[in-house]
C-alpha cells in the first residue's frame, strides 16, 4: 500500500474541486491537480495560485482594484485566519468566454495538525446556479409568448418609477387589447388563438428596446408596453405603430374579419406624490375609451 501522505495526495487529486492549503500568512503550501488544471486553463499565472504564492495577497489585491467580489472573499479569508469565523462559504460567478459559470468558495482551519493551516476549495455548483435561474425565468415570464408577466411587470414599474422619480423624467404605459379575440378562438380553435397571441407578442416585444422598455402579456389577450424616458406623444406613435403592425399580420376569420388591437395610453413624470398605480388606472381607462369608441384605434390620458 503506498505511503499515507501519498495516498492522501492521490485522494485530493482525484476530486473535482480545486483545493488548496494555505498557513496562517495566507501563503499556499500545497494544491492538488484540479486547483493547478484549473490556472493553467484559465491562463492564470503560477505566481499568483501556485505553491509558494500568497493566496490572501491576491485576494486583497483584487478587492482593492475594485473587484467586489474579491473584496468579499478576502474578507471572509481574514476573519478565518485571525480566527473571527470557524469557516466561510461564498458563491461567486466565473463566467468564461463560452459558458457561465459558478463556484462555491469553503474556507475552513485544518483540524488535528499542530500547525495553522487552512483549507481553501472550489465547488464548480453551475448547474444547480442555471436551474434556479430556469426556475426564477419562468416565474417572471408567460410561457406562451415569453413576454414579461404580470409578477415581472410590476416589480419592473416599480423599479422604473423610482427611478423616473429620481431623474424627473417621463415614464409611459400602453396596453394593448385584441379586438373580438373570443370570436376567432372560438372559429379557429386555441391551437389558432395561441399562435395569433405569439404573433401579438412578438410585434410588441421588437419595440421594447432600451433597458427601461418592457413587454408584458398582461392577461389572456391584454398586452403591455412600458417606455422608460418617453413622453405622451412619442408613446402614441409607438401605440400606432404597433397597432398598424398587428392590423398588417393579416390574421383573419369569419371571411373578411381580421385581428385588430385597441391601445389606451397615458404618461407620468412620477413624483412622491403619486404610485405607480396611477400611471396604470390611466392607461386601463384610455384602453376602455378606444374600446368604446370602436376599436382598432388608440385612446390617450
Amino acid at each position: 500500500m503506498p505511503e499515507q501522505t501519498a495516498l492522501h495526495s492521490l485522494l485530493l487529486d482525484s476530486r473535482e474541486e480545486q483545493i488548496t492549503m494555505i498557513d496562517q500568512e495566507g501563503t499556499i503550501v500545497y494544491v492538488n491537480r484540479a486547483w493547478t488544471t484549473f490556472g493553467i486553463e484559465n491562463r492564470l499565472a503560477s505566481a499568483s495560485c501556485g505553491t509558494g504564492s500568497n493566496y490572501l495577497k491576491v485576494c486583497n489585491a483584487s478587492g482593492s482594484s475594485g473587484d467586489r467580489l474579491a473584496g468579499e472573499a478576502a474578507q471572509g479569508l481574514r476573519d478565518v485566519l485571525s480566527g473571527k469565523r470557524a469557516s466561510f462559504y461564498f458563491e461567486y460567478p466565473c463566467h468564461s468566454p463560452k459558458e457561465k459559470r459558478w463556484f462555491m468558495m469553503r474556507i475552513t482551519s485544518l483540524q488535528g495538525v499542530s500547525a495553522n493551516l487552512f483549507v481553501i476549495s472550489h465547488h464548480n455548483i453551475t448547474q444547480r446556479k442555471l436551474a434556479e435561474e430556469q426556475v426564477e425565468y419562468l416565474s417572471l415570464h408567460d410561457p406562451l409568448t415569453g413576454l414579461a408577466n404580470r409578477r415581472h411587470f410590476s416589480q419592473f414599474l416599480s423599479s422604473e418609477w423610482r427611478r423616473s422619480t429620481r431623474n424627473r423624467s417621463p415614464l409611459s404605459f400602453i396596453m394593448f387589447d385584441l379586438d373580438h379575440f373570443k370570436d376567432y378562438n372560438d372559429e379557429l380553435g386555441h391551437l389558432a388563438g395561441d399562435q395569433c397571441l405569439v404573433k401579438v407578442g412578438q410585434a410588441i416585444r421588437a419595440i421594447a428596446g432600451r433597458p427601461g422598455d418592457l413587454a408584458v402579456r398582461y392577461g389572456g389577450e391584454e398586452f403591455g408596453l412600458l417606455l422608460g424616458n418617453t413622453g405622451l406623444e412619442e408613446s402614441i406613435k409607438v401605440a400606432e405603430a404597433v397597432r398598424q403592425e398587428i392590423y398588417e399580420l393579416d390574421m383573419h376569420y369569419r371571411g373578411a374579419r381580421r385581428i385588430t388591437v385597441s391601445a389606451g395610453v397615458a404618461s407620468a413624470i412620477p413624483d412622491n406624490e403619486q404610485t405607480e398605480l396611477f400611471l396604470v388606472r390611466d392607461t386601463d381607462k384610455s384602453l376602455y375609451r378606444a374600446k368604446q369608441m370602436g376599436r382598432n384605434q388608440i385612446a390617450s390620458a
